[in-house]
């Protein structure tokens, strides 16, 4: 399905890249996931040239961006429900409120 060697495989295991899961043998199994994340990692390796610990470094950053969008998400959400998102009949706390009179300036005789 990949055209990889058995022994690539393992090697990607060992350098932390992919962790299958095993049945009860012992037997490696790989799911839809696994399968798209060898063939980015085989991407990375053969068309771009990128070692493995470059590979490590790629896939960690991706993870991140990837989690970093979910929170923007999270956060843009948050902001469109405003101030619904403090519950029902809660408003935002204010200041407090200070009134400033302003009278005009008159003569006193002395």
């Amino acid at each position: 399905m990949l055209d990889c060697h058995p022994q690539t495989l393992r090697m990607y295991e060992r350098e932390g890249l992919i962790e299958p899961s095993r049945s009860a043998s012992g037997v490696r199994m790989y799911c839809d996931a696994d399968i798209e994340l060898l063939q980015r990692i085989q991407r990375f390796t053969q068309e771009l040239g990128v070692n493995l610990a470059g590979v490590a470094i790629i896939l960690r950053l991706l993870e991140q961006i990837e989690d970093m969008q979910g929170e923007i998400d999270r956060m843009r959400a948050y902001i469109q429900q405003g101030p619904k998102a403090l519950g029902p009949g809660r408003t935002r706390p204010r200041g407090r409120r200070i009134e400033v009179r302003i009278e005009e300036a008159r003569e006193v005789d002395n």
